[in-house]
């Protein structure tokens, strides 16, 4: 009795550990993908709050941290994301529950009357009883069975820790490039307005001419054209604005109401790319922790699978006391118990258990596809923004200069047409072509900073500062999570 006292005592001290969880620690494989000589074989740190926002310093914007720093705190979707990260740690440690006893405690009162009769007599005897119990019921975990599913649901939850992450990295340049989208649309918006007052005045002008009877008509007429189409450019820009503005808005979790106040001009980059990147910072990008993640849990769950093939042993037990008066419930003087073990071994079941085991090993083929494909996917991401980066530094520095070009040649043709030396078509399309170059401008070194979020994005964080000259080879850890004694 002492013993069976003991065992539980001790099974109720484990069970409060169930919600622990640990990290699984089994052998692993690695998915070697060569990387070029330009990316260099050195580690980057380990991903954190750091690694995910602290590139919005290299951005000469000080609002822009304040922005992504709200987003952070108000967006919905990454307070969906966070429930979501929850209820997968939740799962994990229910997951967890079934490889302890499962004990649980009763108590019952019941009275009963039975009438009769002796002889000419009515009797009537009333008895009253009392259950006082703890019960214990565990499934003994010899083959590991409970343990792999239980470290399924544990990668389970860190692929959602690392999802969380990316949810976060992607709100920051989301939020980045909605700002950038707002500058740029204000600025379009100024030149637009600038443009149609100019083109304003230059048909005041003619007019004017044309009253004198120095001008034709069609000067006239081809000038109000372009002054239309110079106002409906405008009512565009107008709208592009508001839209941009109400997106950014919704990110930062407020009302959309276009209410934002954007800044007087884009923002510059402080830092350029170093030169051999650390190939280690692709194994910090969250959405290639969480595939590496992903298929370390299908690597336990199809392990569980072929266990389940396997006897299954579980132990019950009991205790407690049975009295006819309440306040006997606590002496031991009335106590009973129980100790029972069971064995149960899957015989036919239809072929069910041999199908489940090749459903789960092929997940874990998808789940290792997936894992090489996020690797590449992340090398191209990295290397596509890295060509653009030069592409778009080149094209920015031909299109300043075809914008002030334009703005020269624009006063030039006007100039002549009012000397008489040149037609309206002339001036019509400088201004035409000054218009362009400057939109196209403004638009460009949106571009370049679009690209440099991307660059962040793809690099999952800022540029890593460790040095090193050796190249390298990326070793994507694959947790393949398989024991020599598995059957």
């Amino acid at each position: 009795m002492n013993k069976v006292f003991l065992i539980t005592t001790a099974s109720m001290s484990v069970l409060a550990l169930a919600g622990c969880i640990t990290p699984p620690a089994d052998q692993s494989d690695k998915l070697e993908i060569k990387s070029p000589a330009t990316w260099t074989g050195s580690k980057a740190a380990p991903g954190g709050e750091m690694a995910d926002t602290g590139w919005l310093d290299d951005f000469d914007d000080f609002l822009l941290p304040q922005l992504v720093a709200e987003a952070m705190e108000h967006n919905y979707d990454l307070q969906a994301s966070a429930a979501r990260l929850e209820a997968a740690r939740a799962a994990a440690t229910i997951s967890g529950a079934d490889r302890f006893p499962q004990i649980s405690g009763s108590i019952s009162g019941a009275r009963r009357t039975r009438s009769g009769t002796s002889g000419f007599a009515i009797t009537s005897n009333r008895s009253d009883s009392f259950n006082l119990g703890l019960s214990m019921n565990w499934e003994v975990d010899i083959w590991g069975k409970l343990r792999a599913s239980h470290k399924a649901s544990i990668g389970d939850w860190q692929a959602a820790q690392e999802s969380y992450r990316a949810a976060r990295l992607s709100l920051a340049g989301q939020t980045a490039k909605a700002w950038f989208d707002v500058l740029e649309a204000e600025l379009q918006v100024r030149l637009a307005s600038e443009t149609l007052k100019s083109f304003e005045a230059n048909l005041a002008t003619i007019e004017q001419r044309f009253r004198s009877g120095l001008n034709k008509a069609l000067d006239v007429r081809l000038t109000r054209a372009n002054v239309a189409g110079a106002r409906s450019s405008l009512h565009f820009r107008y709208r592009q604005r508001d839209a941009i503005t109400r997106n950014l808005e919704v990110l930062l979790g407020r009302y959309p109401s276009s209410q934002i106040e954007a800044a007087t001009d884009l923002p510059t980059i402080n830092n350029t790319v170093p030169v051999g990147l650390p190939s280690g910072l692709l194994q910090r990008r969250p959405d290639i922790v969480a595939a590496e993640r992903r298929f370390a849990a299908s690597g336990f769950r199809m392990k569980e699978s072929r266990k389940n093939m396997l006897p299954s042993i579980s132990l019950t037990s009991g205790t407690g006391t049975s009295t006819n008066e309440f306040d006997e419930l606590l002496n031991t003087d009335f106590k009973i118990w129980n100790l029972g073990a069971n064995l149960a071994q899957p015989i036919f079941q239809g072929r069910r258990l041999k199908a489940n085991a090749k459903r789960f090993k092929a997940l874990r083929d998808q789940a290792l596809a997936d894992y090489a494909n996020s690797a590449l996917t992340a090398f191209r991401e990295v290397e596509s923004a890295l060509a653009a980066e030069k592409y778009l530094a080149d094209q920015e520095k031909a299109l300043e200069t075809a914008s002030e070009e334009s703005i020269e040649a624009e006063q030039l043709a006007w100039d002549a047409y009012q000397a008489g030396l040149a037609n309206i078509i002339t001036v019509l399309e400088a201004q035409r072509r000054s218009f362009d170059s400057r939109r196209q401008h403004l638009q460009i070194i949106n571009q370049r900073l679009q690209n440099r979020i991307n660059l962040y994005l793809a690099l999952g964080g800022n540029f890593d500062t460790v040095d090193s000259t050796e190249a390298g080879v990326v070793e994507l850890i694959i947790v393949e999570n398989t024991e020599k004694n598995s059957p």
